[in-house]
């Protein structure tokens, strides 16, 4: 989920901070190695940072998890700006490259952020060792990110800052162990930043179930299909009308129907177009545009491949039996 573009809103008269600002924005990005972090083949590196205007934009080689727990400021993700405070959480993957500026010179509310920094490799290694279990390696898809994108997330209730703290003890105080400590810890606190994720897009409920679609509501869903099956119906504009993410959307409909959305829109209308082609004697142009498709010649294409035979073919031997969705 990523938050929009926001305007500045600062005092016109901090002409520094605005110009530091601006620079921040167009200064080159330097590329941070694991070289500068992690030692002794440590998979995993955490500190708690005062952010300033000494550093510039910059991008990864490994994966970065960001949590704001003082302060106000900026972030600078790419070609965006965001406004950031306490409770906001980033996930960042290899080549996106950011920033993050503290509101005011002001050391009354310092802009401070935890940053959790995990070599890629481990990642992977961990969501293959937990995959070996059921649908446990699924809250790890909050490390696959490709470069340039980003997960943003707000943590209404404060809740992982204390898991981050836990985490840094760990990491600065070296107890016996606390290798262990820190993988543990590092599970935990990708389960709950994916239930985070996936609440804030829709996917889970605050119970951290998944939200289902009953089957009124289901059919009611095949029925709006049905009866716009001649516009250009899109999986936004369905998972809009269902009240569900675009992801779960997904998940649901291939549930439910046994295949994907566009796999059962073609089947669909490629149904009506046998109907059509049997009891009317409509040209295929006005055939092809009454189920939703523009170009006649797609339309054939369509046809032949889910039918075997061409439009024409099909017509004069009615007995050919026409596609089925699988859902009644």
């Amino acid at each position: 989920m990523m938050q929009g573009e926001v305007t500045l809103d600062m005092d016109n008269s901090d002409l520094f901070l605005k110009n530091v600002m601006r620079k921040a924005a167009t200064a080159p990005v330097h590329q941070s190695s694991v070289s500068e972090y992690f030692k002794d083949g440590f998979p995993l590196f955490l500190n708690r940072w005062p952010e300033g205007f000494e550093l510039r934009a910059h991008s990864h080689d490994y994966i970065e998890i960001v949590y704001v727990t003082s302060g106000e400021g900026y972030h600078y993700i790419g070609d965006r700006v965001e406004k950031t405070g306490k409770g906001c959480l980033y996930l960042l993957p290899v080549g996106t490259s950011h920033i993050l500026r503290p509101a005011s010179t002001s050391a009354r509310n310092p802009l401070i952020v935890y940053n959790l920094c995990v070599l890629p490799e481990f990642a992977a290694e961990l969501g293959a060792w937990m995959g070996n279990y059921g649908s446990g390696g699924e809250p790890l898809f909050i490390f696959t990110g490709e470069p340039g994108s980003y997960i943003a997330v707000e943590d209404r209730g404060l809740e992982l800052g204390e898991a981050f703290e836990s985490m840094y003890r760990e990491y600065t105080g070296q107890p016996w162990g606390f290798e262990a400590s820190l993988f543990a810890g590092l599970l935990k606190l990708s389960v709950r930043i994916a239930r985070l994720v996936k609440q804030q897009t829709g996917e889970l409920n605050e119970t951290g179930h998944s939200p289902q679609v009953n089957s009124g509501e289901w059919s009611e869903l095949l029925q709006y299909i049905s009866l716009h099956i001649a516009e250009p119906l899109t999986l936004s504009q369905l998972a809009a009308e269902a009240g569900i993410s675009n992801r779960h959307f997904i998940r649901l409909f291939r549930q439910q129907a046994g295949m994907s959305f566009s796999d059962y829109l073609q089947h669909k209308r490629i149904e009506l177009a046998c109907h059509l082609l049997i009891e009317t004697g409509r040209k295929m142009p006005d055939i092809a545009k009454s189920i939703g498709y523009q170009n006649t010649a797609h339309f054939r294409e369509i046809f032949r491949k889910l039918m075997g035979v061409s439009p024409s073919e099909y017509r004069k031997a009615p007995g050919i039996s026409g596609p089925t969705s699988h859902t009644e």
